[in-house]
Parts: structure tokens; C-alpha cells; sequence
């Protein structure tokens, strides 16, 4: 007679996970098993911040449970929470929810431990429930009921500015291929003329600005060189935090340095994408560059923060709104400095008329011109 073998519980339990989420079954949950289990999130940032770890929160501050997490590298600062927080390396972080891929290699890794994550589905179909309390943000691309949420808060981070003497402006920026199969060149960015026209426009009105040209490593984003070097730093009004970012290896500080900064500021501008997620948890009103993507992502960050949300097509749309909207804080023209084609950096004196001149010639990146105000709902894929 053939020996009988049994199959540990947590095993079943593994097997049974990944049945139920490929035919959208419950994934029940105790608290027992919940304590003992480890929750995961493997996924884009903002889909991270604005569903998962809102739940994560409910469940510790509604349960009282004794939570177990992993997540991206530099997380730990978002999931204070947590008992017992790991970070997996950049290779394993994916788009949207998580590559089913990057769960199974850390299922290997955890062999005694069950993995809770989402689903693969851009509105995720894995319905899990903790004691009863299920996982329903499973699609921020919508208004957010906020049914058992808990919103982060990161006020706790000490407010730097870079700066000081000066209300801060943080300028976000990326340049890397969104959504492979529509666009073959990153869409949503500030190139360099629009930088230093913004650069201008901001310090001339009293601002200082701090530019944020963030670059987090994942298996999915292929980021590109821009031409944005030399633009900000170059005297007491702007600042460019990759000279801080390159002072440390460590995630986690680069993540404290940019919350401390947003905490800091007025307002931020910056492309769509997750980079602009952080500023509203933080309650800073945003002004968005938007050629391609869901204007109700941003909407709903800022009804659920508290903050004024203004989207716009193209950079000078947007120096249009700023330029009839920012009061004015000084009159008079600064030296600023310029480069050239084929040649150094030379100064120049700049004046509000010269700032919009600048980018009167500005590319259009697809949609409708919107006329003089610039403001409209961007494009929708």
C-alpha cells in the first residue's frame, strides 16, 4: 500500500488563495491567520497608497490586529503600522496591482508563511475579507466610497524647506514610457524649456522652488534621459534635491526627505502619475500637467485630502493659469542664467513678458487646444 500523504494546512490554504482569485472566490480570513499571515503589495505606488494601505489601516485601527507587511523598497515610512514590515527588492516591483510573477518568486521565499496580495485585474476581482471586513477599493480609477478605509497621514514627518525666507514651490518631474501599448515615448513630463520657464515665472513672483526629478526603480519603468540638468541650484532661490537624494543609498530616507519637503510647501506641481500621490496625502494643493490619463484619480485625491486640484493639457497652459493667478511679490527683473545651443551657460535678465515668450512655442502632446484659461479635463485612455 502507498503512503498517504497530507499537505500542511498554510499550503492548502496557499493553493486555495490562488484558486480563488482566478475564479474571484473570497478569500476568508481569521484573525488568527491574519496575525500569522504576511499582507503584500508589489504594485504601482499610487495604487498602493490610495487602496491597500488604506484596508491595512482599517484593520489595525478597527480589529487591533497585529499586522505583517512587505512591500517596495523605502516603504517602511508608509507602514509605521505594521509589526513586521519587509521590503523587497526594485526587481520584484511591478505596474498596476503586481506581476503575478513577483508574488509566486516571493511565495518561494516564504514557503512557511501565507502571502495575502491583490489580484492581477485593473479593477481587481480577488475579494478578500479579514474577520468579516473585505477589501473594497479595487478600482481607484472611481470615486473611492472609502468602506472600510482609513486615509494616511503623514503629518508626523518634520516639514524641511530647502529654502528658507521663501513660500516653497516642489516641482515634480519624470521621464519614463507610460503605457507601452499606446505610447512609445514618455507622454506626461516637463521638458526643459518648460522648466526653466516655470523656474522663472515662480522665483520671479517670490517663490522658491525645489525641483523633484524622483527616480524609483521597478522591473516595469523604462526611464529615459531627460535634459534637465543645471536648471535649478544655481542660486539661493531653487533648489535640486537630487544633490540630497545622491548623499544617501538608503530608500527609506530618500521617501522621509520628499514627505519633510511636500510638508513643507505651498503647493506642488508636477506630471500625472504616482509622483503626485504623496503631496495630496500630505494636503497640498496640486497643479497637474495631464496629456494622457484619468482626471478622476486626482479629483478624488483631492476631495479625500482636502486640497484644490488643477489640471491641465500642456505646460503653457498651465504658465498661463499661474501667470494670472500667483500675486506678485516682486517687481523687479532677476539674473537668471541661460543655456545656449553650442554654447556655455550665459546670464540673462528676465521679465514676466520673457517667461511666457519662452514657451509660446510649446509642443501639443495630443487633445483639443482649450483656449487662453488652459483648464480642462485631460485625455482619457
Amino acid at each position: 500500500m502507498g503512503r498517504k500523504t497530507t499537505v500542511p494546512p498554510d499550503a492548502r490554504r496557499r493553493v486555495s488563495d490562488a484558486r480563488g482569485a482566478a475564479h474571484n472566490e473570497p478569500i476568508l480570513v481569521t484573525r488568527r491567520q491574519a496575525e500569522t499571515a504576511r499582507f503584500c503589495f508589489l504594485g504601482e505606488f499610487g495604487y498602493e497608497i490610495i487602496s491597500w494601505i488604506p484596508y491595512l489601516l482599517y484593520l489595525k485601527r478597527t480589529l487591533g490586529l497585529k499586522l505583517r507587511t512587505l512591500s517596495r523598497p523605502g516603504s517602511s515610512l508608509f507602514y509605521a503600522f505594521s509589526e513586521d514590515h519587509r521590503e523587497a527588492p526594485a526587481s520584484l516591483i511591478g505596474g498596476v496591482w503586481g506581476e503575478p510573477a513577483s508574488y509566486d518568486r516571493l511565495r518561494r521565499r516564504f514557503r512557511s508563511t501565507r502571502l495575502i496580495h491583490p489580484g492581477p485585474d485593473m479593477i481587481n476581482k480577488r475579494r478578500i475579507r479579514v474577520e468579516g471586513v473585505e477589501w473594497t477599493t479595487r478600482d481607484i480609477h472611481r470615486p473611492i466610497a472609502e468602506t472600510n478605509y482609513v486615509r494616511p497621514d503623514l503629518s508626523a514627518v518634520e516639514a524641511w524647506s530647502p529654502i528658507p525666507g521663501r513660500p516653497l514651490v516642489v516641482l515634480n518631474n519624470k521621464y519614463f514610457v507610460q503605457w507601452p501599448g499606446t505610447f512609445d515615448a514618455p507622454v506626461n513630463y516637463f521638458d526643459r524649456a518648460s522648466l526653466v520657464a516655470l523656474r522663472d515665472l515662480l522665483v520671479q513672483r517670490g517663490y522658491g522652488v525645489a525641483y523633484n526629478h524622483f527616480v524609483e526603480k521597478t522591473a516595469v519603468d523604462e526611464h529615459r534621459r531627460l535634459d534637465d540638468e543645471g536648471i535649478f541650484g544655481l542660486d539661493a532661490a531653487t533648489y535640486d534635491l537630487r544633490s540630497r537624494y545622491a548623499e544617501t543609498t538608503c530608500p527609506a530616507d530618500r521617501n522621509r526627505l520628499q514627505i519633510s519637503v511636500y510638508n513643507a510647501a505651498d503647493f506642488v506641481i508636477g506630471p500625472q502619475g504616482g509622483n503626485l500621490y504623496l503631496p495630496a496625502v500630505c494636503r497640498r494643493p496640486i497643479f497637474l500637467l495631464m496629456r494622457a490619463g484619468e482626471y478622476v484619480d486626482y479629483r478624488e485625491l483631492g476631495r479625500l485630502y482636502g486640497v484644490a486640484v488643477e489640471a491641465f493639457y500642456e505646460p503653457r497652459h498651465l504658465l498661463n493659469w499661474l501667470g494670472s493667478t500667483l500675486p506678485w511679490r516682486s517687481e523687479a527683473p532677476r539674473t537668471i542664467w541661460r543655456r545656449t545651443e553650442g554654447a556655455a551657460d550665459e546670464p540673462h535678465v528676465v521679465t514676466d513678458a520673457s517667461i511666457h515668450a519662452s514657451v509660446i512655442d510649446a509642443r501639443e502632446r495630443g487633445g483639443r487646444d482649450i483656449g487662453s484659461a488652459g483648464r480642462a479635463e485631460p485625455i482619457r485612455r
